[in-house]
């Protein structure tokens, strides 16, 4: 007779032992980057695949573990580029559902438009991507193949979402995709121009550095739900929520607000004693892992110097160097990759509204990444608490309660 196999006693927490924001505790392992020391995609170092790779090099990376053959990378940029373009296809019955699913979810997202127009892009996104998973019947997971097919309809539907609800809360018609890369083709449907090759280049680079970063909020909730044996657009929808925060994603946008707050090198000095005074988080400074800089600030921090310069940004640039060198003296803080990242947007000409959904664009990436990972060698995510409520008492029925 076999004996009955029983799970290990579970040891109860002592009151002080535990790590707020689970601050330094290792929840996991992922193969798809490495904080250590140096950002690692896939063990390539972040400044050689921001100076070399395009995002949908990089997005092949993160999903595939290796770098695209010339045959991938044109393979895996075209489906990306013919999920986007599906945006405003007439339904047509013999389409596959991906191919019907996008006109079915931009009428929804009409509706939603007509009703409350200045809504957040980021509830537009956290809708639009929720929806896509009951037209598409994502109901439990797939294969690999089949997720990795979900993956690349994802990273090329998301910022089709976004350029088509910044029309119709416009009040516009939805234009089409645009041809080119994602860099190339988000710009130029968030702008309304056709973009340089430098402005590409450095929207592109920003993708690039924004794409991952190991078990994050946003990345970790997704890594949540789908723990449960949920889909990935439920695990993708979570993401969004979390990224919205402004303590995560949010924080790009607020650094714009602080700066033009500010206005000038000579207030930075008495703006920044009065937060401070306050206890006011300064948005753009520190970072939970990173302790001695944020290695992608440091990289997109001097392309934004450079792309600035000879224009009327440059007084920006001086603005964010003053409060930069306040910050270091005062706090020891060094700028995390949304200091930098605010002020390539605004010199690329993007609405302040747009900065966080950008950072969902990228990020989808790696998102997707982890789901799979996740998915693929699956623990149920259910981490313990400690009880610091009443201690125990006796119920009392509610006729006796007086």
């Amino acid at each position: 007779m076999a004996t009955e196999q029983k799970s290990p006693p579970v040891q109860s927490a002592q009151p002080n032992d535990f790590a707020r924001g689970l601050a330094g505790v290792v929840a996991g392992r992922t193969a798809i980057s490495s904080l250590d020391g140096d950002l690692r995609y896939r063990g390539y170092p972040i400044h050689a695949l921001a100076a070399g790779g395009d995002f949908e090099e990089v997005a092949f990376l993160l999903l595939h573990g290796e770098l695209p053959s010339q045959a991938e990378h044109a393979a895996f940029s075209e489906g990306v580029r013919a999920s986007a373009g599906s945006l405003i296809a007439t339904p047509n019955p013999a389409m596959a559902t991906d191919g019907a699913s996008m006109p079915a979810v931009i009428a929804a997202l009409r509706g939603l438009a007509d009703i409350c127009p200045t809504a957040s892009p980021m509830d537009a996104l956290r809708t639009g991507v929720s929806m896509l998973g009951q037209v598409e019947l994502d109901q439990i997971p797939g294969t690999r193949e089949a997720l990795l097919a979900q993956a690349q309809r994802l990273i090329g539907q998301v910022p089709a979402l976004l350029g088509a609800w910044m029309d119709l809360s416009a009040g516009r018609s939805v234009d089409p995709w645009p041809d080119g890369s994602i860099a190339k083709a988000l710009l130029q449907r968030l702008t309304g121009r056709t973009p340089s090759a430098t402005h590409v280049a450095a929207f592109g680079t920003t993708l690039v550095l924004y794409a991952e970063h190991e078990f994050n909020a946003s990345t970790f909730a997704a890594r949540t739900v789908v723990s449960t044996g949920s889909d990935m657009h439920s695990g993708i929808t979570a993401a969004i929520g979390a990224l919205k925060g402004p303590l995560h994603g949010g924080a790009n946008e607020q650094v714009l607000e602080q700066l033009c707050a500010i206005g000038s090198a000579d207030r930075a000095e008495a703006w920044v004693t009065e937060q401070l005074a306050a206890k006011r988080v300064i948005m753009g400074f520190g970072h939970r892992v990173y302790k001695d800089g944020d290695v992608r600030a440091k990289l997109l921090g001097k392309m934004c110097r450079e792309m600035v310069r000879g224009t009327a940004a440059e007084g920006l640039e001086d603005l964010a160097d003053r409060v930069e060198q306040i910050m270091l003296d005062r706090k020891g803080l060094k700028p995390n990759l949304d200091w930098p990242a605010a002020r390539i947007y605004h010199a690329l000409g993007l609405p302040v509204r747009v900065f966080t959904p950008i950072f969902v664009v990228a990020r989808m990436s790696g998102w997707t990444a982890h789901i799979i990972e996740q998915i693929g060698d699956n623990r149920l995510i259910r981490p313990m608490s400690i009880y610091c409520g009443s201690p125990a008492r006796d119920y009392c029925d509610l006729a006796h309660r007086g």
